[in-house]
């Protein structure tokens, strides 16, 4: 093998993933639904494979191991089978940074397993083009296939029963479109529950999660009409709409699942009051306490310094559509 490293940026979901396929293996990570993104610029992950004498994995320079290690040396087995190598997969060292934060429904899981695929497949000579190969990142995160683009992407929920055609696919590259993504801060710290465990739980016991599941295609569809048109207020809409059909989902499962805190529904009630001011942005917000908002680039400053007077808002980023991953081998 060599040694290779990649970057890949975030995505935040426009129209969103929530739950697994029903009556699939799990290490397939199939989606119930397809969702529609937006790559992020700045937001990244920043990760190198190189042979080693051991297995090992760093993250933001402190040494993981347990369930976070575990999960990358599955993505790296997962690489060296899709490559075809005999033999057993060599002794890997995968050093990672994410330049965002890590669990806190920032979709760091999206950049890093996306980063991860890239370099595991750059170092193991493995070259099947990057559709294929955001189906693997797939299987390591939902999110991450979908970080294998820049610009906006959609993934598909696909039909087969081994994942082959749950792939993600570019709509529109980087400069399609002049928008900003305000990322609203409302809460410091990683969030109570993952969002696998989130998900099976909504699966399970939400009265919601078969409409959601249902209604998701039609959405998908509507808001990349609206995209291909840059459509704001129809695209705002919709996004707005998914975003409130998940969390919905979600606070219908049992026991209750309430990502959100009294400063995420603030912030909320400033989108809408701004936009009847006729500051056009819209809200969305992942499995975390953070507010999302889309808006035009020439509205973003004076929406941002609006929100940053909300009580209980720690900083609000602004971030532009993200460029396509890179890769480099370094030996």
């Amino acid at each position: 093998m060599k040694s290779a490293r990649a970057v890949a940026h975030t995505n935040i979901a426009l129209v969103k993933y929530w739950g697994k396929r029903d009556s699939s293996p799990a290490d397939l990570n199939l989606p119930a639904v397809g969702s529609l993104s937006l790559t992020l610029d700045r937001l990244r992950s920043e990760t190198t494979v190189c042979p080693a004498g051991h297995d090992s994995f760093t993250l933001n320079q402190e040494p993981a191991s347990g369930e976070v290690a575990g999960k990358v040396l599955r993505q790296l087995d997962r690489v060296w089978q899709a490559a075809g190598h005999a033999g057993p997969r060599p002794p890997c060292e995968v050093v990672s940074r994410n330049f965002l934060p890590t669990a806190a429904g920032l979709a760091s899981s999206a950049s890093g397993f996306a980063a991860l695929t890239l370099a595991a497949a750059a170092a193991f000579d493995h070259d099947p083009g990057r559709p294929a190969l955001s189906a693997l990142a797939r299987r390591g995160s939902g999110s991450a296939a979908r970080s294998l683009w820049g610009g906006f992407v959609r993934l598909e929920r696909g039909v087969a029963a081994d994942g082959s055609d749950c792939r993600a696919y570019p709509l529109h590259p980087q400069a399609h479109w002049d928008v900003r993504l305000l990322i609203v801060h409302t809460e410091r710290g990683p969030k109570a529950i993952g969002s696998t465990a989130g998900m099976q739980r909504s699966r399970d016991t939400s009265p919601y999660y078969g409409p959601w599941v249902d209604t998701s295609e039609a959405d998908l569809a509507a808001a990349e009409a609206a995209l291909a048109a840059r459509d704001l207020a129809v695209l705002g809409d919709i996004v707005e709409h998914s975003c409130f059909k998940m969390h919905a989902c979600m606070m219908a499962s049992r026991p209750p699942i309430v990502y959100w805190r009294g400063a995420t529904l603030d912030v909320v009630h400033a989108v809408w009051r701004l936009r009847a001011e006729g500051l056009q942005g819209y809200v969305t917000s992942d499995a975390g306490p953070h507010v999302k908002v889309l808006c035009l680039s020439g509205q973003a400053d004076d929406l941002a310094a609006r929100l940053r007077d909300v009580p209980g808002v720690h900083a609000v980023d602004l971030v532009g559509p993200g460029p396509d991953p890179t890769v480099e081998v370094l030996a």
